[in-house]
């Protein structure tokens, strides 16, 4: 018995393979990751470069709520936040070069489209200046300011209703 599957290994839009791309879970309200990537993730887990395991030590010790390497679509992502959709990249060298970049924007086209916001660190920035990067993650992290109200007529103040 022979079973055919989609032609193209990976889909173009996130989800799996043969439904239409940018599935979304119906638990977490995210794309599914693509077909093999929980596996991969779970081998680049062991193979962390230097600045990521400093920032991955350095969230950890924050309690933020970081998945590293976590599957997203059909990317995986050094870091993610869930909670606030925001996607943390530690980028080494070879992201300079310019076929990388071309690759890297498109990365960061799709998850601005499924709703993500991406922050990118040189790796040697993570290395050099560990604290500001923490700080700049904790305050993309932070939920925005709930608008306050102005204050109701006469609010304070003792009204005698004198008739």
């Amino acid at each position: 018995m022979i079973i055919e599957r989609d032609a193209t290994p990976f889909p173009l839009e996130g989800g799996r393979a043969g439904d239409g791309g940018g599935a979304l879970s119906a638990a977490k309200g995210r794309p599914r990751p693509a077909p093999g990537a929980v596996p991969r993730a779970r081998r680049l887990r062991e193979d962390q470069t230097f600045a990521e395991r400093l920032l991955w030590e350095a969230l950890r010790k924050r309690r933020m709520n970081f998945r590293r390497q976590a599957p997203v679509g059909r990317f995986i992502v050094d870091f993610a936040h869930f909670g606030s959709s925001l996607i943390i990249e530690v980028d080494g060298y070879h992201h300079t070069l310019p076929g990388r970049q071309a690759r890297d924007a498109e990365r960061d086209a799709w998850f601005a489209a499924n709703g993500f916001r991406v922050l990118r660190f040189a790796e040697k920035h993570v290395r050099d200046d560990l604290l500001a990067v923490v700080d700049r993650i904790v305050t993309e992290t932070a939920p925005p300011p709930s608008p306050t109200l102005p204050p109701s007529r006469g609010k304070g103040e003792k009204r005698y209703d004198v008739r």
